[in-house]
């Protein structure tokens, strides 16, 4: 079906609003002039106005192409877990701690594990790192590279439908 306005109807509108008249004012008018028009009724999708008789167009080749299916995704809750097993390395000695009581001890051993940093003699102490920092990060790198993009083990997980656990 042709889309957009015919031309006599800008012509019309030519005559009808004389050579004065701006490209905008003509258009608007013929539009105008076109909507008012059985024609319009006939093409537009009014139900409430009669339609004229018109001519089917039969489909010439090419083949219709199948929407696809939407997927439906159903979320659940998993745990990351290098992530957390890396975080749980330089976590126990603290929570030991934090259990017995020794709340000071706690702080200290989880600041000196993650940063290095002894808040007791105010240095900085770098082997301290290999107990949190270092496991912390080795996990996310496996769950980067083993559970992401090159192996990809998070999705084989989820196809089969494992609940919780990720890597």
């Amino acid at each position: 079906m042709p889309r957009g306005l015919p031309a006599s109807y800008i012509k019309k509108a030519k005559r009808e609003l004389g050579k004065g008249a701006s490209w905008h004012d003509i258009f608007k008018r013929a539009w105008e002039l076109y909507k008012g028009s059985k024609v319009y009724e006939a093409v537009s999708g009014n139900p409430s106005k009669k339609r004229g008789s018109r001519k089917k167009t039969s489909r010439k080749g090419g083949s219709r192409t199948v929407a696809k299916k939407k997927r439906r995704y159903r979320r659940s809750m998993t745990i990351p877990l290098a992530p957390v097993i890396g975080l749980a390395v330089g976590m126990a000695e603290p929570v030991d701690k934090l259990i017995k009581g020794d709340v000071t001890g706690a702080v200290h051993d989880l600041a000196l594990n993650y940063t290095g940093f002894s808040t007791i003699d105010k240095k900085f102490h770098p082997e301290y790192l290999k107990k949190g920092l270092v496991p912390l990060i080795i996990g996310l790198l496996v769950h980067k590279f083993v559970g992401g993009a090159p192996l990809n083990l998070n999705r084989m997980l989820a196809r089969h439908k494992i609940p919780l656990i990720r890597i």
